[in-house]
């Protein structure tokens, strides 16, 4: 079985892939994979209030449970997923991306995610 830093690498490996972490809901991080000069922890304090936002607007407008989340800006995408009902993903990328690629990615390697953390 894979451990939390191998998988958040496998995803971090993807090309234009700058951050990603694995984030607590209240925004405390739990592990990180990012480029140097990337400040993971400001990272997730900032992502917990993204995440939350939407899925609350998922819950509200009678769309279900998230399964990615995606803000897309003028520099590249930020990409949010829940790992199960403690956790979620955050990856950011930069305008070059290939957002297909990292959603195929990141539902593959979800499940394992949440085993590997023991959330």
């Amino acid at each position: 079985m894979a451990t939390t830093k191998e998988i958040l690498n496998e995803l971090a490996k993807l090309q234009n892939v700058d951050a990603v972490c694995l984030v607590a809901r209240d925004g405390f991080l739990l592990d990180s994979i990012a480029r140097t000069g990337i400040d993971t922890e400001m990272i997730s304090a900032i992502a917990s209030s993204g995440f939350g936002a939407s899925e609350s607007m998922g819950r509200q407008l009678g769309k279900g449970d998230m399964i990615i989340s995606m803000v897309e800006f003028e520099k590249g995408p930020v990409m949010f997923s829940p790992i199960g009902d403690d956790a979620f993903l955050v990856i950011i990328a930069d305008k070059e991306a290939n957002l297909g690629m990292i959603r195929l990615k990141l539902k593959k390697h979800s499940g394992e995610l949440l085993i590997a953390a023991a959330i």
